[in-house]
């Protein structure tokens, strides 16, 4: 019998690739929560799909996404909402998961929430001290998240990095910039700023594995926490990406190699634009997710040679056009 999958958020960028990921093995029967039905989803005509039609802050039209024993993956963030909006929302699918009796909740939350710290690794174990309202609404929703599902259904909730790959956000910037002949000069002043800063980049193919090796987990989760990165790889940097992708996409190099600007003005620099994490050092650390089995399905330097040539192939050609 095929497990049941009901995906929040799907639409997005993590959704649509760990379904179509789920859809390769045919293990999956998919229900996908739409606000727009059909016409929103790709996945929409795939025997193995449900589309419903609902919105999470209509906690009535909740009642036909959600079924007994299902496997619960919330992939939804309302950027436009704010707090309120966001909070209603997850308190209406925790409600909804109680009466279903659902087995398991995976929520996908962010690295995030761990805010602005003095470590240099973090960990599950880290005291979180964010500082944008971003941050302080995601780690809002993790305490709501938690303490919910006690005693009501199997709880992990998954704290990803900046998740990158084909037709991603995270190093869209970077590789445009790079790419644009009149800010050659912006790009080598950038480099000398941020050095060896930590990237703390994750493929979006590790992280969607993760969310699959969680689902099928055999044991209780137990309302554990999981941060999904990449970071123990050091390549994972601004320097030593910076430079693979100008390798790969064939940009010449700087006349003069990046003179490398002593770190405490890069961290005052982040501080007086209100990033939340200004550590330039920052590792987080996805120990705990191996600890339990889970294996990368992709190496961090494949992951961005995959997303350089996705580049090359379709957004260079795009601009020569």
């Amino acid at each position: 019998m095929k497990k049941i999958i009901a995906i929040t958020g799907a639409s997005g960028f993590i959704g649509n690739h760990l379904v179509k990921e789920l859809l390769k093995s045919g293990d999956y029967r998919i229900k996908l929560l739409s606000r727009n039905g059909l016409q929103e989803h790709s996945f929409s005509k795939e025997a193995d799909v449900e589309v419903v039609i609902g919105d999470l802050l209509q906690p009535q039209s909740l009642n036909k996404f959600l079924e007994e024993d299902c496997i619960v993956v919330n992939l939804v963030y309302l950027w436009n909402g704010g707090d309120s909006e966001n909070v209603t929302a997850i308190l209406n699918l925790l409600q909804a998961c109680k009466t279903a009796n659902i087995k398991r909740l995976l929520h996908c939350s962010t690295a995030a929430v761990v805010g602005r710290v003095n470590d240099d690794i973090v960990t599950e174990q880290t005291d979180c001290r964010p500082i944008t309202d971003y941050g302080i609404t995601k780690l809002k929703i993790e305490h709501i998240v938690s303490s919910m599902a006690k005693d009501n259904f199997d709880l992990a909730i998954l704290r990803p990095t900046s998740v990158f790959g084909v037709d991603g956000k995270p190093l869209k910037k970077l590789t445009k910039d790079l790419t644009t002949r009149n800010k050659k000069l912006t790009n080598y002043l950038r480099s000398c700023l941020f050095g060896k800063r930590r990237m703390n980049l994750v493929c979006i193919e590790n992280v969607v594995s993760s969310i699959i090796y969680l689902i099928n987990y055999p044991k209780l989760l137990k309302n554990e926490i999981f941060i999904i990165s990449d970071d123990d790889s050091p390549f994972n940097n601004f320097s030593d990406v910076e430079r693979f992708l100008m390798q790969k996409l064939e940009i010449r190099d700087y006349v003069l190699s990046p003179l490398h600007f002593p770190y405490f003005i890069l961290k005052l620099l982040l501080a007086c634009l209100g990033r939340n994490n200004i550590n330039p050092h920052t590792i987080y650390s996805s120990y705990k997710l191996q600890s339990i089995g889970f294996e990368r399905v992709i190496s961090f330097e494949t992951g961005l040679a995959k997303y350089a040539s996705w580049y090359k192939a379709f957004i260079m050609i795009d601009k020569k056009a």
